[in-house]
């Protein structure tokens, strides 16, 4: 029961779409690419064409790998063999020891549409190799109240990390996907509006979001991973705020979001409902050739009825280099779970070892392969396990 239990709280925390994102020197073109699929009207002049006020883009992303090595005995409800590797919690997106493009590989179509130069409309479907039938990811209206200040209304992904709104663009970032030891939840997106600011003050841009919503989720994937029959998650209440402040070589964000989580499994006779916190911090570095990326969160839930807490810290953090057309990428991730009791709640900790060669064969595409290695420190999940991965990203 403690280990069923565990998939509910294993959140670890998530952005809007500020402008400036990515930030480190060979990757702005091809994140602002990304970032474009995300951004409608915000995308940027050199991909966008701005005579046309309807336009239809789009990503691929072909992911495969294999558990090159790893613990046999690993613990998984899921399936009971191993070793294993979970890429993707939210999508349930699991790696075993035959090579498989499911886990991670995924294609989206989004259509922007500007009726006037102040109000756009935005619509994003997806499609995953552990989920082929077609999910609304975006859907949502933005008038510009003026030339700081723009409400968005209806359907967005919660902005609780930095990649967030783009982190399934894979041309967007060094590795072959986020790291999974931050980007992992059971509710990915809300259903409420947004209240964004953008500006710049000399050299120092800022953006800014305050959002609120709710989401309700009828069998996520998630708990898939830990129990396969009938489930509904919601969050409730989302109330939130992010901050951007990207000065020279610098990139800050910040975010904080408080929102009720329920959970009801009726096969389990589980009810459950928590006070929910996280918040987050990223900087990066762009020193041109050479760049730095690093983000910490942390998600709390209290249960009240239950009488006990849950914290789960992570942290991820690596550093790159440009070679010409080539990136090889070195990341350390971490995820390090605590309660106020381990009689009701036995935590989860594990850490990743990670070296990413990227290679960009144009503006729009790019290959990757990494290597990662996995250690699984309580031993309660999935056991050890070398991980290698390769992927195809493109947007169009």
């Amino acid at each position: 029961m403690m280990l069923i239990r565990s998939c509910f709280m294993h959140l670890s925390s998530q952005p809007d779409t500020p402008l400036q994102r990515p930030t480190f020197a060979r990757f702005t073109k091809l994140g602002l690419l990304g970032l474009g699929l995300l951004c409608g009207a915000n995308l940027p002049a050199f991909a966008q064409e701005a005579s046309s006020d309807f336009k239809v883009t789009g990503f691929v992303s072909v992911v495969g790998g294999k558990v090159v090595s790893g613990d046999k005995d690993g613990v998984s409800i899921l399936s009971d063999k191993c070793p294993c590797y979970t890429a993707d919690w939210g999508n349930a997106g699991v790696y075993r020891d035959n090579f498989s493009l499911k886990p991670e590989s995924r294609a989206g179509i989004q259509l922007n549409y500007k009726p006037t130069a102040d109000l756009s409309l935005v619509g994003q479907i997806v499609v995953r190799g552990t989920d082929s039938t077609p999910n609304v990811q975006w859907a949502y209206g933005g008038y510009k109240l003026n030339k700081h200040w723009e409400l968005q209304l209806g359907r967005k992904r919660i902005p609780l990390y930095y990649y967030s709104d783009f982190q399934d663009i894979g041309l967007s970032y060094p590795w072959v996907s986020p790291p999974p030891e931050l980007y992992g939840w059971e509710v990915t997106n809300y259903n409420g509006g947004s209240l964004r600011y953008t500006d710049s003050f000399g050299d120092t841009n800022v953006s800014a979001s305050f959002f609120g919503g709710a989401e309700t989720v009828k069998d996520p994937r998630y708990l898939q991973l830990y129990y396969p029959n009938k489930s509904e998650v919601s969050w409730k209440s989302i109330v939130g705020g992010d901050v951007e402040i990207s000065h020279g070589a610098l990139t800050v964000r910040g975010v904080y979001m408080n929102s009720t989580a329920n959970t009801k499994v009726p096969d389990l006779s589980i009810n459950d409902s928590a006070k929910l916190s996280a918040f987050g911090l990223a900087m990066n570095l762009d020193l041109d050739q050479w760049f730095i990326l690093s983000e910490f969160t942390q998600l709390e839930r209290k249960f009240n009825a239950d009488g006990y807490s849950y914290k789960a810290p992570a942290m991820t953090i690596g550093a790159g280099v440009h070679l010409g057309d080539w990136t090889p990428f070195l990341n350390y991730a971490q995820y390090k779970e605590s309660t106020s009791d381990e009689t009701k709640y036995a935590p989860q900790s594990y850490k990743r070892l990670s070296l990413t060669l990227k290679y960009d064969i144009d503006a729009s595409s790019a290959v990757k392969a990494q290597i990662d290695r996995h250690t699984d420190i309580t031993k309660n999940f999935g056991g050890n396990a070398t991980v290698f991965r390769v992927s195809y990203d493109r947007v169009f």
